[in-house]
């Protein structure tokens, strides 16, 4: 497949762009503080691609969540000129 006019075509090349996938929820947590609260959601509950779950470790104190199954995407821009 040729050019049309006459213009010259460039290949395109491949780029390797930094993504984050974020998923938004609320969880709830059994504990003595917030601060309590916050570290047992941060250490026991992990999500993956279609699932979220609970860390055996947390069991007993996380008692719920509700966690949207789509996820914000959010690209790392850089500068015109980087890679």
């Amino acid at each position: 497949m040729g050019a049309l006019n006459g213009e010259k075509t460039m290949a395109k090349k491949q780029y390797k762009i930094r993504a984050r996938l974020v998923f938004n929820g609320q969880v709830i947590v059994a504990a003595y503080s917030r601060q309590e609260a916050e570290a047992i959601a941060e250490k026991g509950i992990a999500g993956q691609l279609g699932k979220v779950e609970i860390q055996p470790t947390a069991e007993d104190d996380i008692r719920d969540w509700d966690f949207s199954i789509k996820s914000e995407i959010i690209i790392n821009r850089k500068q015109e000129g980087g890679d």
